[in-house]
Order: structure tokens, then C-alpha cells, then sequence
């Protein structure tokens, strides 16, 4: 059974726009002693085409895994693409993940970068690229 305080308690892990980039948004993580949500990672959109309601539903996404979800919302159809990712080496604490995506044909095109602290475990959905 939960305690009180428990059960009021908001996700481990939210989001908001960026304060200094239009197509970015940060990760945030409820501080251990208090409701403090503080930034642990950005998500920049690279692909300035995409629509920004669809860039919303992936960082939406995201954030469930983090907090320990599985009932995602499916964004497929949206785009009619497939998401494929790439896990960058890490750099000053942070692990980063290129996302990309792939149309019927052609080549996969750079759709997002994600930093995130190296201290949070994460798996993103999508086709592993080697």
C-alpha cells in the first residue's frame, strides 16, 4: 500500500520547452529531497519539417519510458516512417542518441538529438543502427 505522500507524488521524470530553443525540449528529474523538477537532458529536433505536435508525441513518449511505462502512444501512423536511433559515444556526463528516420525509400535522415545524464538508464524504441 502506498502512504500518502506517495500516492500524490507526480512521475520521476517530465518535460517543458526549451528556454532557449524553439525546437528543443528538456528532461527533468523530481529532486530526491524535494518537487524540485530539475534538467537532466535535452531532445533538439533536427529536422525542422517535422511538425512540432508530432516532435511533442516523441518527447511525450520518452518521458513514459523513463518514468517505467509501456503503453506508448503510437506515432506511426503519424509519420509514416520508421524511427531508427544511434547511441553516440558519451561526452561530459551525458549519453546522446541520434534518432533517425526512414521513409519508404532513400536514405535515413537525422530527425533529433538526445543528451541525457549517464546516471539514468534508458532504451529507446525504435531499429538499432550499428
Amino acid at each position: 500500500m502506498k502512504t500518502f505522500n506517495a500516492a500524490t507524488e507526480g512521475p520521476l521524470y517530465s518535460y517543458c520547452r526549451h528556454p532557449l530553443h524553439a525546437r528543443a525540449f528538456q528532461i527533468l528529474r523530481r529532486s530526491a529531497n524535494s518537487n524540485d523538477m530539475q534538467p537532466v537532458g535535452d531532445y533538439t529536433v533536427l529536422d525542422l519539417s517535422e511538425d512540432q505536435g508530432l516532435s511533442e508525441r516523441k518527447v511525450i513518449n520518452l518521458v513514459a519510458l523513463l518514468n517505467g511505462r509501456s503503453d506508448l502512444m503510437d506515432i506511426g501512423h503519424d509519420s509514416g516512417v520508421r524511427l531508427l536511433y544511434q547511441r553516440i559515444p558519451a561526452e561530459s556526463g551525458f549519453e546522446r542518441v541520434m534518432f533517425r528516420t526512414l521513409g519508404e525509400k532513400g536514405v535515413s535522415v537525422e530527425n533529433a538529438l538526445l543528451s541525457i545524464a549517464e546516471d539514468i538508464e534508458f532504451e529507446p524504441q525504435g531499429e538499432q543502427l550499428s
